[in-house]
């Protein structure tokens, strides 16, 4: 590691990673895709060191503003926030199969950012608690909230590197795609390393 690669990772290291988040995702999504009536298609895990700003920049051509966004923080061997963040249609589109959705609605009442909370809160925290079992150490997250507006506005605009990992979503149908996000501190990244090395063993 140099000073110009402020969090380098192995192979092996990458791959695990991959995987910690392919297991961590796959019950909450399955959960949804049952709450829904319809699969819910994952990528495979992409992640890099990066900035809020970056990110924002880099989402920001494949999400059309308004975009809506649950997120919460979560603490425990290592720190961070996680988010699942749609654009505003696909949003509608992805609640309106829980909800009756207005079709000449501005945008999402309270009656749909509830629903994408509830949502959120399914996949967010139930892929922490995933991750919490895989690496066998309690990560805590907090109850998420809502919020919308441009992507810089709801992911952020700090230029503090961050490890972000990115899983992208979208219903079968094709009408609702989005993304869930892990923002990880850098300052607890080596924490994140050691969990990693300590799970590779047991993957």
């Amino acid at each position: 590691m140099t000073a110009g690669e402020p969090f380098a990772l192995d192979a092996d290291e990458a791959d695990a990673i991959a995987e910690l988040f392919n297991i961590g995702m796959g019950e909450p999504a399955a959960a949804l895709s049952s709450m829904l009536g319809e699969e819910v298609h994952l990528s495979v895990p992409s992640f890099a060191v990066s900035t809020h700003a970056r990110i924002s920049r880099d989402l920001a051509p494949g999400m059309v503003p308004p975009v809506c966004a649950v997120r919460g923080a979560f603490a425990g061997p290592f720190t961070g926030e996680a988010m699942l963040i749609f654009p505003e249609q696909g949003t509608l589109a992805l609640v309106g199969r829980l909800v009756p959705v207005d079709p000449a609605a501005d945008g999402p009442g309270e009656m749909e950012q509830d629903a994408l909370t509830e949502i959120g809160n399914i996949i967010l925290n139930g892929c922490l608690a995933s991750l919490s079992n895989l690496i066998g150490g309690e990560i805590a997250g907090t109850v998420p909230g809502y919020g919308s507006g441009d992507p810089e506005a709801v992911i952020g605009s700090a230029e503090d590197p961050v490890l972000f990992v990115r899983i992208d979503m979208a219903l079968a149908a094709g009408d609702a795609r989005g993304h869930a996000l892990f923002l990880l501190d850098i300052a607890s990244l080596d924490a994140f390393r050691e969990a990693i090395r300590r799970t590779m063993d047991n993957l």
